[in-house]
């Protein structure tokens, strides 16, 4: 008998080095759970092999997984299937579903090849890689800037909807019926397409809310501004406090001055005529309808002298040629 055996293993060796060695190995220890197991051992041949079909095993599973758990579309990898899941039904990836579509659809219109459509992609999955490693921390629940051009609202377009009119008049009863729409103060809006236009500016080419307007959160769609103002209660115009000095060329309040008269609008050519001003060009006074002057400011300089009042600076000389040329006079008369 070998005086160096291994009994879990059931070997033997040639010396003590050896078989210390051995007992470090992972086929001593595999056999020894075997054993706590009360299984058999297995040969080295046999551990071998399952060491290669584990490993090969796990690979396997680490290209499926990195398959599987890899979003092309928003360029991430994930290390479990539960944020797998929970980014495919997040609200940002189905918009950025939507916009892609939409986006290729458009391209397809226009005529675009389908090498053009598939760089577009490709230049696509590279804003949004950009986009995530500049800003890691961002909620998954916030909108995702898809940097597609966007177009202002006809005044025939709902602010709030995708619904679209046959005129004017019936779009401002679709937005007052279904979202309680109103423009304050309209009997005083003179010019109600200009407005609407602006609006629809404001909405579709901004992304602004009507009511947050720059003091809320940020859209980058017009889907997500009329989301957000329908959802909030946002179906209105801001004309609180200084708010409303946004839309002042819009409206027209002398009407409502306690001074009006509307006869003055009828004659008001008549009195601007009988108001003319004019300016001396020499002294640069403005004479008013009243006859009195105004000096210009460049002369203030001039206006500021305190100068004493006008005397004759040669009266004494003046009364003596006065009783000279009487004399003289005098004489010539003889």
């Amino acid at each position: 008998m070998p005086l160096f055996t291994c009994i879990t293993c059931r070997v033997a060796f040639a010396d003590g080095e050896i078989q210390r060695r051995h007992y470090k190995t992972d086929w001593h220890r595999y056999n020894l759970k075997r054993k706590v197991a009360e299984m058999p051992p297995v040969t080295a041949e046999v551990f071998q092999q399952k060491v290669l079909e584990q490993n090969a095993e796990a690979e396997a599973q680490q290209q499926s997984k990195t398959k599987t758990m890899n979003c092309q579309l928003c360029n991430k990898t994930f290390s479990s299937e539960n944020a797998y899941s929970n980014h495919m039904s997040s609200k940002k990836h189905r918009e950025l579903e939507i916009a892609k579509s939409k986006k290729e659809e458009n391209m397809m219109r226009k005529g675009l090849s389908v090498e053009k459509v598939e760089l577009e992609k490709q230049g696509i999955r590279k804003q949004n890689s950009a986009s995530e490693n500049a800003d890691s921390s961002s909620n998954e629940d916030d909108d995702y800037d898809s940097d597609f051009e966007e177009e202002a609202l006809e005044v025939t377009d709902c602010l709030f909807c995708p619904h679209h009119s046959v005129s004017l008049e019936d779009s401002m009863r679709h937005m007052t019926r279904s979202h309680s729409f109103f423009i304050p103060d309209l009997e005083f809006v003179v010019d109600l397409k200009g407005l609407l236009t602006y609006l629809g500016e404001k909405v579709g080419i901004g992304n602004i809310c009507l009511y947050c307007n720059e003091k809320g959160k940020n859209f980058f769609s017009t889907e997500a501004v009329q989301k957000h103002m329908v959802d909030k209660g946002h179906t209105k115009m801001d004309s609180e406090g200084d708010a409303i000095l946004e839309y002042a060329d819009f409206y027209d309040f002398s009407s409502s001055y306690p001074d009006y008269d509307p006869s003055e609008e009828n004659g008001s050519d008549e009195i601007e005529r009988e108001n003319t001003l004019a300016v001396d060009e020499q002294t640069l006074e403005l004479c008013l309808p009243s006859g009195a002057k105004i000096g210009h400011r460049n002369l203030r300089h001039i206006y500021k002298q305190s100068l004493p009042p006008e005397r004759s600076r040669h009266s004494k000389c003046n009364i003596c040629l006065k009783l000279y040329g009487n004399a003289f006079e005098a004489i010539q008369n003889r």
